[in-house]
């Protein structure tokens, strides 16, 4: 049987557009039961009945969990806010099993990732029963036209579980909602059905008090606060309704924009807007003007009046230690910077006012789990139960959550997540979702950054692995595999990676054609060969995005069968590619052709930078590799002029290293730095990547101009570069960023021969500075003049990943499209779709930023692990001073490729003892009458805190000054 529905919406363009939707019901849904008569099992094609991967229901389900049925069997039927808010609870192994969910509520919490990951989980893993209710002709009806979607949703949930129950007879069916009021009590009374509360379900466990700690703060809270709660006690503005919010920020007088929290100081941040048509950063400072926004929460802002405005920001660096755990604490207690140098009229800068502004709504929230540890409150009691946790991420606020396990949790990583934030409330209210492991311990705070930045890292499941080929690592291309591919197994093809590399995914060739011209060739991994669109590998690597690599492990896309072997362009191996070839002049870099085609080859060697460097070296060298090599070296050299020429930037993050560990008689481990050197071949591999990436995407927009996955990156606003310009400024240099060409010459016009480093620092700062780039679908722009294909760090009209399969998804789909732009396969329609490919590109530029977060994160755990195992008592190391803030200085270690904070008056020093003077670069400690500039070289001392209780790295690293002498 099916049914027809229609019904009628408005687009963003004003016009009524008409929706059917037809749905199909059936008489042989199964109720979940396994032993149920009634109903017939589902049949597979080869006649096998169906079971869920979790198993069916059974019969003596929960008896004796819960006092409320001691003796009698029953099934728990959760409402869609229960699942919502109380996933945690549900979750836990403690509640127990035989759960239905109902398929009305799973098709509402789709929308909510977090919460449809575990539950997805669950489902698989628990017997957890998912009943298609909705597809079903006795749970099924139309919405009557007096209803309202959540009231049909609401009965349609309803009339479930009555079915249920009269289906079953002997088990009970319990309706769990998140809270009971009047309305719920009275229509319990109407029902062969039971309803509880999660909260009074809960308690009625043997052993509650771990359950108990899970529940939401939402089931006693409300946003307000509650009733007892009087207006003038407000801490906070009551946010604006969204349908007041709206028509002001199309009329302009409310902005929307992503909340950024200073990385050092949850009481300060900004937000982004478009306001005259430019990209202005509107500063929010204080409690009340951030108004219980979070980081990455997207908010609508208030611009203040000019007069509000101010030429200079707070910049501080919050000391968490001074946090009161009160809710009524004086804020000026938080931070107390030092003496501001008073400024000679000779000596005034005039500084530009920034705009200010406070946030009035919040139009999404970017609530989810957190790590941390709970903080040792000053009083503990055997009653305590009223805790503050401070998270790892030092963006977010500390969270109030009620406990009563706090001598089990004490010490240890937790994750804990945000429920609500009452208007009464200084901090926002949580509950204690599980223990992560002991802080301090590498696998856990491996596991907690891993938590922190969202990165997928459970083992690929076996639907994945069921996609592989059942060979294995014996694969062999067939005949059918190299029809219509081009032969380069003949060529002098090679790759060139960073030591230890498993995951080849580029190789080149080079060949000398005569009269000055070259045949060169870049040759790609076929990863789409083995990852068919649709399949369960190619969504868990849409899921993945990117592989992620940490200080001690790759965290791979795909599995390692194929990313680190069959994909792996490994020497001696017949490996099916994906190759871009051109013929170039040898002199001028101009490209007479090029030339895309699927292929395969058969590499001459794999070598790491440092071999491929010590082959173009020796003159010694005339084999057909080393030939090839100087030709590829000396092409990349003429091709990256003409590309610096148009005003590509060269920047930095940091010396990149590597940690080694290696055996010791100690308990743990020491660990080694590598550090990576920059040689020629590192930019020659780069040049001829880049002249890949620039070709494919100028093929594929060609032939899909509304369907290309591009990438870009926009322009920075001039206020972007404000840090930059006054650092500059105070060491003498100027600094022109009216474009990159300017801005590419100014930095290397940045020299100081008594500091080496000098000009590194200011790359990295001028890195800081960029914006994002992002993967976007090229018909998604619309008719935007702000919004271009250009890369500005590359000074290239367009630009697109091609080159590195194996570990970004992103190109993978430039793959698809590059083999339906040359006919070589067809992509299914529902492939070649706009909005399908428009949201796949959101996902993995959130995956990417995190990737990159979470490699950075554990750089910093491993450095401070290396500090921390240190043979001596304490390290010394060499550091320049990165940033000066108003109470600290950070200091950026070289060696540790790591940044440490020195906060002015830790130990015996006095915050009085210092003036800062941020306009103009430098601090004076008076005392010593030692004056440090920005950028100076410094050599601090780094211990770790014996038993500090802190979630932070660099809290825990007591550093102190050495040279300058300050004591």
């Amino acid at each position: 049987m099916s049914l027809m529905f229609s019904s009628y919406r408005k687009t963003k363009k004003g016009s009524i557009v008409k929706v059917v939707r037809e749905c199909y019901l059936r008489d042989d849904i199964h109720c979940g039961r396994e032993s149920c008569t009634q109903c017939k099992k589902f049949k597979l094609d080869n006649d096998e009945q169906f079971a869920p991967s979790s198993g069916y229901l059974v019969d003596n389900a929960r008896l004796s969990l819960n006092k409320l049925y001691p003796k009698q069997a029953h099934y728990i039927v959760p409402d869609f806010n229960t699942v919502t808010n109380q996933i945690d609870v549900i979750a836990d192994p403690t509640f127990g099993n035989d759960v239905i969910i109902l398929q009305t509520i799973w098709k509402r919490i789709k929308s909510n990732i977090n919460v449809y990951s575990k539950l997805k989980e669950l489902i698989s893993s628990r017997r957890f029963y998912l009943f298609d209710n909705e597809f079903f002709r006795q749970t099924f009806r139309c919405r009557n036209s007096n209803e309202t979607i959540d009231e049909y949703r609401e009965n349609l949930c309803r009339e479930a579980c009555e079915w249920l129950q009269k289906h079953f007879t002997t088990i009970h069916i319990i309706y769990l909602i998140d809270s009971i009021d009047n309305e719920n009590v009275k229509s319990s009374d109407e029902c062969h059905f039971r309803i509880h509360s999660i909260a009074d379900y809960v308690q009625n466990f043997h052993n509650p008090i771990n359950l108990m700690d899970k529940l939401s703060a939402n089931v006693q809270q409300n946003e307000d606060g509650g009733n007892k709660t009087q207006k003038n006690d407000f801490l906070y503005d009551e946010h604006l309704p969204l349908h007041q919010v709206l028509p002001k920020i199309k009329s302009g007088q409310l902005h929307k924009g992503c909340y950024h929290s200073n990385r050092y100081n949850f009481l300060e941040g900004t937000v982004t807007v478009m306001c005259d048509g430019e990209e202005m950063n509107v500063h929010i400072e204080g409690r009340a003007n951030i108004n219980r926004a979070i980081n990455e929460d997207i908010v609508a802002i208030e611009i203040l009046p000019r007069s509000e405005w101010k030429s200079k920001i707070h910049d501080t660096i919050l000391d968490e230690e001074l946090i009161g755990d009160d809710d009524g604490e004086d804020e000026s207690m938080i931070v107390k910077p030092p003496q501001q140098l008073e400024e000679k009229n000779d000596q005034k800068t005039t500084m530009k006012p920034k705009p200010f502004g406070r946030i009035v709504a919040i139009i999404r929230r970017n609530w989810r789990s957190f790590c941390g540890v709970i903080r040792e409150p000053k009083i503990l009691t055997s009653t305590s139960s009223n805790f503050l946790f401070v998270p790892v991420d030092k963006r977010i606020p500390f969270i109030r959550i009620e406990t009563r396990q706090y001598q089990q949790i004490c010490g240890k990583k937790i994750l804990v997540r945000i429920d609500c934030w009452p208007r009464d409330s200084r901090y926002p209210r949580g509950h204690y979702s599980r223990v992560i492991g002991e802080s301090g311990d590498k696998e856990t705070e491996t596991n907690v950054l891993l938590l922190e930045h969202l990165i997928p890292h459970m083992e690929f499941s076996a639907q994945v692995l069921n996609c592989l080929p059942v060979e294995g690592d014996k694969w062999q291309p067939r005949i059918d595999d190299l029809s219509n591919r081009s032969d380069f197994r003949q060529e002098c093809v090679v790759s060139v990676d960073p030591p230890g590399c498993t995951d080849i995914d580029d190789a080149l060739h080079c060949k000398d054609l005569g009269n000055n011209q070259l045949e060169v060739g870049v040759h790609i991994a076929d990863v789409t060969h083995f990852i068919r669109p649709g399949s369960a590998i190619d969504r868990e690597a849409a899921e993945r995005g990117t592989t992620v690599y940490l200080a001690d492990r790759r965290i791979d896309m795909v599995p390692g069968l194929l990313s680190s072997n069959l994909c792996s362009l490994i020497s001696g191996r017949e490996r099916l590619s994906f190759s871009c070839v051109w013929k170039i002049n040898s002199k001028t870099g101009e490209i007479y052709q090029t030339k895309f085609s699927k292929s395969i080859i058969q590499s001459r060697a794999s070598l790491t930078y440092a071999e491929a460097q010590t082959r173009i070296d020796d003159p010694e060298d005339q084999g057909e590799i080393a030939q090839s090599l100087r030709r590829l070296n000396s092409l990349a050299k003429i091709l990256r002029a003409k590309r610096i020429e148009k005003g590509a930037l060269v920047l930095a993050s940091a010396n990149e290293i590597r940690f080694v560990e290696v055996e010791s008689e100690t308990a743990e481990n020491e660990l080694v730095i590598l550090e990576k050197q920059a040689l020629e071949t590192n930019s020659m591999i780069e040049e001829f990547m880049l002249l890949a990436n620039i070709s494919v995407a100028e093929k594929i927009y060609e032939i899909f101009p509304e369907l290309a996955v591009l990438r870009r990156h926009p322009k920075p606003a001039q206020s972007n570069f404000e840090e930059l310009i006054v650092a500059a400024r105070n060491r003498g240099f100027d600094i022109n960023v009216s474009d990159g060409k300017s801005l590419s010459a100014s930095l290397n016009s940045i020299h100081d021969p008594s500091n080496e480093h000098l000009n590194l620092l200011f790359r990295m700062i001028t890195t800081r500075c960029m914006s994002q780039a992002l993967y976007f679908c090229s018909g998604s722009l619309g008719s935007d003049p702000n919004l271009t294909f250009f890369h500005y760090g590359l000074a290239s009209e367009i630009y697109t990943h091609f080159t590195s399969p194996i570990r970004r998804y992103a190109d993978v789909l430039v793959h698809r499209l590059l083999s339906h732009a040359i006919d070589f396969e067809q992509q299914p329609p529902e492939f070649l779709c706009k909005r399908k490919i428009t949201d796949i590109c959101d996902h993995i530029n959130m995956r990417n930023m995190n990737a990159r977060r979470a490699s950075r994160s554990s750089n910093e755990l491993h450095s401070y692990l290396y500090v921390r195992n240190s043979r001596e008592k304490c390290c010394h190391e060499k550091g320049h001073v990165f940033t000066i803030k108003n109470n600290a200085l950070v200091i950026f270690i070289m060696h540790l490729s790591f940044e440490v904070v020195y906060m002015f008056g830790d130990g015996d020093q006095s915050m009085n003892d210092w003036q800062v003077d941020k306009d103009n670069g430098f601090v004076i400690h008076k005392p010593s009458n030692v004056r440090i500039r920005q950028f100076d070289p410094v050599q601090v001392e780094l211990t770790v805190k014996p038993s500090a209780l802190t979630s932070n790295f660099k809290k825990q690293i007591i550093v102190r000054l050495i040279d300058p002498k300050i004591f």
